[in-house]
């Protein structure tokens, strides 16, 4: 009786790891994942649609339309980058994205500071950089191990 047991124990294991393996191997590509033909694509409406934002940009004041342009230059480079995270599904795309992100906050932050003038130009530089830093920072993997 116990031999018979182990063997309708064995048999069912081997069902059932069976089952789980066709089933994994069932499964379509992760939600959000990108053909090359699809990224191109993307990648090539993003780039088209820089007229129509740079145009929306002319229109503006002089201070405003420099802001706008960075504005619109920024959202193009984070577009861009979170195509490329999607498509490559990798930490480093991911981290490339996050970078993106930061820089352009920055970008557009400096084009505001420069249409203000003396001490609070200086001023608006600093915090802008401060800020840009202190997102480096907390962006940083916390859990790698740094050379001290």
């Amino acid at each position: 009786m116990n031999r018979a047991i182990l063997v309708a124990l064995g048999t069912g294991a081997i069902i059932t790891s069976a089952a789980a393996i066709g089933i994994g191997a069932a499964r379509e590509a992760p939600q959000g994942a990108m053909s090359p033909s699809e990224y191109h694509a993307a990648l090539a409406a993003i780039e088209r649609s820089r007229p129509e934002r740079a145009g929306a940009c002319d229109t503006l004041a002089a201070a405003q339309r420099e802001t706008c342009r960075a504005q619109a230059t920024a959202d193009e480079i984070v577009q861009v980058a979170e195509l490329e995270e999607r498509f490559r599904r990798t930490q480093d795309a991911a981290r490339g994205a996050q970078r993106a992100r930061i820089e352009a906050r920055y970008q557009v932050a400096r084009a505001r500071c420069a249409a203000v003038k003396g001490f609070e130009r200086d001023q608006c530089y600093i915090a802008a950089h401060a800020a840009r830093g202190r997102a480096l920072l907390e962006s940083q993997d916390p859990y790698s191990a740094r050379a001290d």
